[in-house]
């Protein structure tokens, strides 16, 4: 009776053991046709195991997979870690992940192998969690991929003695994926104080940046001298009205444009252009201005008609009082034209 009671306690503490091992992975999938999607914004959740007989991936690595919505090249990934993993080990942190792109249920091994054959760091391609609890790592997308890119956290399971055992719960979120945005000032030989200097965005495929973007531009010279001017981006070009003062005049400037990170689109700023700042240049006449001096010209070219008719005879006269009459319709034209450049 002793040995049927020892024998049943055994089985079931092992039975108690098979389950307790089988539900130590919680959360992705064990390759990518089972892994869930990603919502961006939402926190997640999930475990890992150090058990080797638990391990997916050569025996010796446990791996959970998600999959990213679609991504393009250059585009930032941002997993926010709401709590650190934690280890038996006090101060070492088991978990780790890397971003694959065009795996499959066959090949995802070959992929993982070579993005992990070094250890873990903060440069990737497989990312060590700092020691922060409010850690985020930052990974760079190296091609687009509308569905088959893919997050894998995974830590190391070869662990054979259950007196060794550990479980490795994580969670996270996802945060907006931002785009990239490229950034280059237009280079010129000077730059007038108050003339216009141009950037073009673009992005990571070529394209203008959207319309509507804003950009600042920072302006420096001299030992303290700054200003700085806002614009928004249009047909993939940003201009900037300047109006450096008499302070800058003659002195070598340094220009920058960026654009902050806003939910969308990545922080960028453009290389530093350093150019002298020219006195301004006089602005050309308004349409106003130059209606009012063509009126002018045609009355005084009138007047002076008038006065040469009255003292000629003739067939002089004759002409001279044709000539006057085309000017004056010219003048009604030009105080016509007057009144509304100048309304």
């Amino acid at each position: 009776m002793r040995t049927l009671t020892a024998t049943v306690a055994l089985v079931s503490l092992a039975v108690l053991g098979l389950s307790a091992q089988a539900s130590a992975f919680e959360g992705g999938g064990r390759k990518p046709s089972e892994a869930p999607l990603i919502t961006v914004g939402q926190q997640y959740n999930g475990q890992l195991n150090n058990h080797r007989d638990d391990a997916n991936y050569g025996g010796f690595r446990e791996v959970a997979i998600w999959r990213l919505p679609p991504v393009t090249t250059r585009d930032v990934v941002t997993v926010d870690w709401h709590s650190v993993p934690f280890t038996g080990r006090s101060g070492e942190f088991p978990i780790c992940v890397t971003l694959a792109q065009g795996v499959d249920d066959y090949n995802w091994g070959s992929v993982f192998a070579d993005a992990t054959r070094y250890s873990c760091n903060d440069d990737g391609p497989a990312f060590k969690l700092s020691a922060s609890g409010t850690a985020r790592t930052e990974i760079v997308v190296q091609e687009t991929n509308a569905n088959s890119s893919y997050l894998e956290f995974f830590a190391s399971a070869n662990e054979t003695s259950p007196a060794g055992f550990e479980t490795f719960p994580y969670d996270f979120t996802v945060e907006p994926i931002l785009h990239y945005l490229g950034l280059a000032m237009r280079a010129v030989k000077r730059v007038s104080a108050n003339g216009i200097v141009y950037a073009t965005a673009t992005l990571a495929n070529g394209l203008p940046a959207p319309d509507g973007l804003p950009f600042s531009l920072a302006v420096s010279w001299g030992n303290d001298g700054t200003a700085s001017y806002t614009g928004v981006s249009g047909g993939g070009v940003v201009g900037f009205q300047l109006a450096l003062p008499e302070t800058a005049y003659g002195k070598n400037a340094s220009f920058t444009v960026s654009h902050p990170a806003d939910g969308t689109y990545q922080a960028v700023s453009s290389a530093k252009l350093r150019v002298p700042v020219a006195k301004p240049k006089t602005p050309p006449p308004s349409p106003c201005v130059l209606a009012e001096r063509r009126a002018r010209s045609l009355k005084a070219q009138y007047q002076r008609l008038r006065r040469h008719a009255g003292r000629a005879h003739g067939a002089t006269r004759r002409t001279l009082r044709r000539r006057a009459a085309r000017v004056k319709r010219k003048l009604n034209a030009a105080r016509a034209r007057v009144d509304s450049a100048c309304a």
